[in-house]
């Protein structure tokens, strides 16, 4: 990505952000900030290196909208949460007021409900993704920690089931292509026939959730150890992206 459309990304995602948080009243220097950084790791996360202009004020569009309704939906929350207290406040006191006498006033405990910022909240959509994507399929050799980290950036932006939806097309090419490297080196390994080959590539395509595509890796790992085990010898590694070695 060259300096100048860079220079122009930069610019552009801070005049926006700070536009949408002076619309809505909110001039904290310091959430502006986080705003900026979340909002340009987003539309970074969906360029390529090769993008041009056009493609940035396409995706810099769809991710400034996604913003003003996560702020928006966080002011809403934050409203109703002050209304519900105050009809629980007015009821009390009512009831105070109607008996006689009045019960004894209840020491303060200093507890105070914790609302969830929205940094927070998008934290908690994001962890269960992020865990199977750094853990299993780091371990599985799906990706490589670089190639997690950058899919995990993808997924800043996206409303959760779009997000494990691209997260999961992605990871499926990746095991089809290990698969079929594979197939070709080992004569077809434990899946010899053109049946079993078109069974493995419509089981693959069939995953529609992280889980179900960290499992089905799991058991073609399975089938690949025990072909190896009788056919080679023996093999250290994970599924179709770790180095097979040989026993001597």
């Amino acid at each position: 990505m060259d300096s100048q459309l860079q220079q122009l990304i930069d610019v552009n995602i801070k005049g926006r952000v700070f536009a949408v948080c002076q619309s809505r009243g909110i001039i904290d220097p310091t959430i502006i900030g986080y705003y900026t950084e979340i909002l340009q790791q987003a539309v970074l996360a969906e360029l390529r290196d090769d993008s041009t202009p056009v493609e940035f004020n396409r995706v810099l569009n769809e991710q400034v909208a996604w913003l003003e309704s996560e702020i928006d939906q966080t002011n809403t929350s934050g409203v109703a949460r002050k209304a519900d207290d105050g009809e629980v406040v007015a009821e009390q006191t009512a009831s105070v007021a109607k008996s006689e006498p009045p019960p004894a006033a209840k020491k303060p405990t200093g507890y105070v409900p914790h609302a969830k910022s929205m940094p927070e909240r998008l934290a908690d959509r994001r962890s269960g993704m992020q865990h199977v994507l750094e853990n299993d399929c780091i371990t599985l050799k799906l990706v490589t920690p670089k190639q997690a980290k950058k899919l995990k950036l993808k997924l800043l932006g996206k409303e959760p089931d779009k997000a494990e939806q691209d997260l999961v097309a992605e990871l499926r090419n990746i095991l089809h292509q290990q698969v079929r490297e594979f197939i070709r080196k080992n004569d077809g390994g434990p899946w010899a026939t053109a049946t079993l080959q078109h069974e493995l590539r419509m089981d693959i395509i069939a995953t529609r959730s992280l889980r179900s595509l960290v499992t089905l890796a799991k058991e073609l790992l399975f089938e690949r150890e025990e072909w190896l085990k009788k056919n080679k010898g023996g093999l250290t590694g994970r599924l179709f992206g770790g180095r097979i070695r040989f026993r001597k």
